[in-house]
């Protein structure tokens, strides 16, 4: 059996990129597409365990270099381009494609296509059309929005089978695209992480890590820290740093690290008094990785961390995305403090191991193709 896989793109080494290492230790590959790739030499490495294997791209986004994104509105366009100019090329029997984007709408021939959905797909033009389209743009792109949309519910029929990175997913897939798939949590590299040897209530932070960007609402935290007067440690770097850096001027308790490697990272985690969540995630990989150091999550009750967080158990939740929510989760948190077990935590953690992921994606394999 000749097996395709197809990425939307390669531009840097993620969750995402996760799923395809472990689905390249389990499947034998041969044919490896994206629509576009920018990904440096050493990610690649990582992501194909040792292997640098040719990326077949699309010949209309290569010129655009990292800037493949600005052609959204062409996004159609590419799709059915890639399409015809690999048609019949390749002897393929199955696509297994990971999509967020495009990579659903894949088709050579008359292989069987299995779609594992990252994410909510093309969340530009459905969930956060409001955050990348602002001001007069956002009206006068509504046609646009509604075109995409259209293509996109096309895109998702193509596949025979999908894949959900969540239940939450799952649900966003049946009422959109009016389809079924099966849920295979993404793999989480745990054994990075280690257990936390100090006593959670002993230490005398907070901490967040993520990308500074809009959606995921580090705004949020900073007030509601300024109000609380506690330390809150944010790991990262992105286009927001600086708005939320003059957001925390003169407030010593709020301190950016900037990028950090994995290791600083988890010393950071594995050492503060818990980790705090305010964005809206399809899965949510950083709250997992919390839970692996044993470090309790405080979180905004939404999406994929639902299924990841048991409530006063690892971690709590607060149920509005506003400030004064997250200032009563985290007083709540410190009255309940003492009923939190690190070994617990953890071991909620080990459930979204590569082990389980691979044993479960090999299973719908067996079920369904094999």
């Amino acid at each position: 059996m000749k097996l395709a896989l197809i990425h939307d793109w390669f531009d840097k080494y993620g969750g995402a990129e996760r799923v395809i290492n472990s689905i390249d230790k389990c499947m034998p590959v041969d044919y490896y597409f994206a629509y576009a790739d920018i990904m440096k030499k050493k990610d690649k490495l990582i992501m194909f365990n040792g292997k640098n294997p040719e990326i077949k791209t699309s010949y209309l986004l290569k010129f655009l270099g990292n800037k493949f994104r600005f052609a959204l509105p062409f996004f159609p366009l590419v799709t059915k381009s890639f399409n015809s100019q690999n048609h019949k090329k390749y002897s393929v029997d199955l696509i297994i494609s990971s999509s967020w984007c495009l990579s659903k709408g894949f088709r050579i021939g008359n292989e069987t296509h299995i779609c594992y959905m990252q994410a909510r797909n093309f969340k530009y033009v459905w969930d956060e059309y409001d955050n990348y389209f602002k001001g007069p743009l956002r009206i006068l792109c509504l046609p646009l929005r509604k075109y995409l949309q259209s293509f996109d519910k096309r895109m998702a029929q193509n596949p025979e089978y999908i894949i959900a990175n969540s239940k939450y997913v799952q649900n966003w897939i049946e009422k959109n695209y009016n389809r079924k798939s099966e849920v295979i949590y993404p793999p989480v590299s745990i054994d990075k992480f280690s257990l936390r040897n100090t006593k959670i209530q002993d230490s005398d932070y907070y901490v967040t890590v993520g990308r500074l960007v809009q959606y995921k609402r580090f705004d949020l935290l900073i007030k509601a820290f300024i109000i609380l007067n506690k330390k809150l440690i944010i790991i990262g770097d992105g286009s927001e740093k600086i708005k939320l850096e003059k957001l925390a001027k003169g407030h010593n308790n709020i301190i950016f690290t900037g990028f950090l490697n994995s290791d600083e990272i988890s010393n950071y985690i594995s050492n503060a008094r818990a980790f705090v969540f305010s964005s809206v995630e399809d899965f949510g990989i950083a709250p997992v990785e919390a839970q692996s150091c044993g470090t309790p999550v405080i979180a905004y009750g939404k999406g994929g961390v639902l299924e990841t967080v048991i409530e006063n158990k690892t971690g709590v939740f607060f149920k509005t995305q506003d400030v004064a929510a997250i200032v009563d989760a985290v007083r709540e948190f410190e009255d309940i403090i003492c009923n939190f077990d690190p070994r617990i935590i953890r071991t909620n953690a080990e459930k979204f191991n590569e082990k389980n992921f691979i044993e479960n994606f090999s299973s719908f394999m067996k079920k369904n193709i094999y």
